[in-house]
């Protein structure tokens, strides 16, 4: 049974999810100090030509985040560890399976990160949720990502794709804005060409991203206007 997710909302709180924007810390059951995520102290790797963008965090163990990483070309693999040097990204994107532990496991994070108990910095920008399994989505699992997604703005979601199995992760393709989706009526192996989904889950990041950058940037500098 899915632990619940205590959003004790009452009075005068509104919970208001968003890039930057936290849950009022009083609303939030945090999770207990034994199941908080651990911190990375050291910047996160540069391995492409430009630092990346965004981290990519394994609620759990299995989650997929070096296979996510390793797919978007600006993103950075950060364990299962909040990123907290601000000599690179603390954007962060929570990764976890599409089944009952991975949600579990990823409304913890969320509500650690809305209690304020992520490093200073870290901004949650996501979940993703990869399938656990090929087929349909179990009822009671779809029931509960409805409510996990009330923690988060926004909910990416990666299919299952067989060829991963015999795939090392240096095989796969990379994802770099931009890049044209591949081609519909042809599935290019996974050394060609990322999934549609990867690239269109690509695409919507550094769309938000970008439109985040910029809403911050036309905001008016509160010590000159204040």
């Amino acid at each position: 049974m899915a632990a619940p997710l205590h959003l004790h909302t009452t009075g005068d709180h509104t919970p208001q999810t968003g890039a930057g924007r936290r849950l009022d810390p009083d609303t939030i059951a945090a999770p207990e100090a034994g199941r908080r995520a651990p911190v990375r102290e050291q910047p996160l790797p540069t391995t492409g030509v430009h630092p990346p963008l965004f981290a990519v965090l394994g609620a759990h163990g299995g989650a997929g985040a070096s296979t996510l990483a390793r797919w978007w070309a600006p993103a950075a693999d950060t364990g299962l560890a909040w990123p907290a040097s601000p000599a690179t990204t603390q954007r962060v994107l929570v990764a976890a399976r599409l089944c009952m532990p991975g949600l579990t496991a990823a409304a913890e994070r969320l509500r650690e990160w809305h209690a304020g108990l992520a490093p200073d910095g870290v901004t949650v920008i996501g979940l993703v949720l990869t399938a656990a399994r090929p087929g349909k989505v179990p009822s009671v699992v779809r029931r509960y990502r409805s409510v996990v997604a009330e923690l988060v703005e926004t909910v990416y979601e990666i299919g299952w794709h067989d060829e991963l199995v015999i795939r090392e992760l240096g095989e796969l393709a990379q994802y770099i804005p931009f890049d044209p989706p591949p081609h519909r009526r042809r599935r290019a192996p996974l050394s060609e060409a990322v999934p549609a989904d990867v690239h269109a889950a690509g695409t919507q990041i550094i769309t938000h991203l970008a439109a985040t950058r910029t809403h911050a940037a036309a905001q008016p500098d509160s010590e000159h206007t204040s």
